[in-house]
């Protein structure tokens, strides 16, 4: 038999010190896991952005240049595909929500351009499709 690592003789200030390593690292994946969910957001080259929170099952979509056009997120939530739209202008946003989704659904969205007054979307805005879980 082998041995890869040698425990025997090793100092105490060493298992002190890979001990508290351990419980830091721990510690600190705890922390990350415990963060708020705002996790998911798409984007427009800068033009708009959504972004999803799972606190209240919403997404924020939001305006953020001046170019005359509307920013809408495209989704495919409960099995048909859903739009939402930020018609307000730009330097706004708009809290649109998918209703009560059930803890841990899962889909993707992205951020596109488009015309609200005609609901027309610039599909070759859209930005990368981004991850979102209930």
């Amino acid at each position: 038999m082998f041995r890869t690592s040698r425990t025997a003789g090793t100092s105490s200030t060493a298992r002190r010190l890979r001990n508290a390593l351990a419980v830091t690292g721990t510690a600190a994946a705890a922390v990350v896991l415990m963060a708020p969910s705002a996790g998911a957001a798409g984007s427009v080259g800068g033009a708009g952005t959504a972004t999803w929170y799972a606190s209240g099952d919403k997404l924020v979509v939001c305006d953020n240049a001046s170019d005359g056009k509307s920013v809408v997120a495209e989704a495919y939530v409960n099995g048909r595909w859903q739009y939402k739209w930020h018609t307000a202008g730009a330097g706004k946003c708009t809290d649109r929500s998918y209703g009560d989704l059930p803890e841990g659904y899962g889909f993707d969205f992205r951020a596109c351009l488009g015309d609200g007054s005609s609901n027309v979307v610039y599909w070759e805005t859209c930005g990368g499709w981004a991850h979102a879980v209930a």
